[in-house]
């Protein structure tokens, strides 16, 4: 039965990259193995405030679509190369390609994220 999903409310928060100064960052997964009955995708909402990022990481098994619904930044790929971002505007990212998301801009970056088959979120 479809369904509408309030990441908010019903999605699953992580707070990932504590450890690290820049990489803390809101996660709020909707779809995957452990959240949402997903049985193909993962997916979800990560927040970034300013100066945050990701950390360079890979989905080996998987493709990864990213929409901006707030916000701008950058992609790094793993030679440090960066890509700039607007929202409103979609990334793909190809399987097992490195990549980290930095907010450049000067409000949260809201980044959507569905990735397939199933992988793993980065850990840090």
């Amino acid at each position: 039965m479809p369904r509408v999903i309030d990441p908010f409310t019903e999605g699953q928060l992580r707070w990932l990259g504590l450890d690290e100064e820049g990489f803390r960052r809101k996660v709020f997964s909707i779809a995957g193995r452990d959240v949402g009955n997903s049985e193909f995708l993962s997916a979800g909402l990560t927040i970034f405030d300013p100066g945050e990022s990701s950390s360079l990481h890979n989905h080996p098994d998987s493709e990864e679509i990213d929409f901006i619904v707030k916000g701008s930044g950058e992609m790094l790929d793993e030679h440090g190369k960066a890509t700039p971002f607007a929202e409103h505007t979609f990334m793909l990212i190809e399987k097992g390609q490195f990549h980290r998301h930095v907010n450049t801009g000067r409000e949260p970056l809201w980044l959507i994220w569905v990735y397939g088959p199933l992988g793993e979120l980065p850990t840090t």
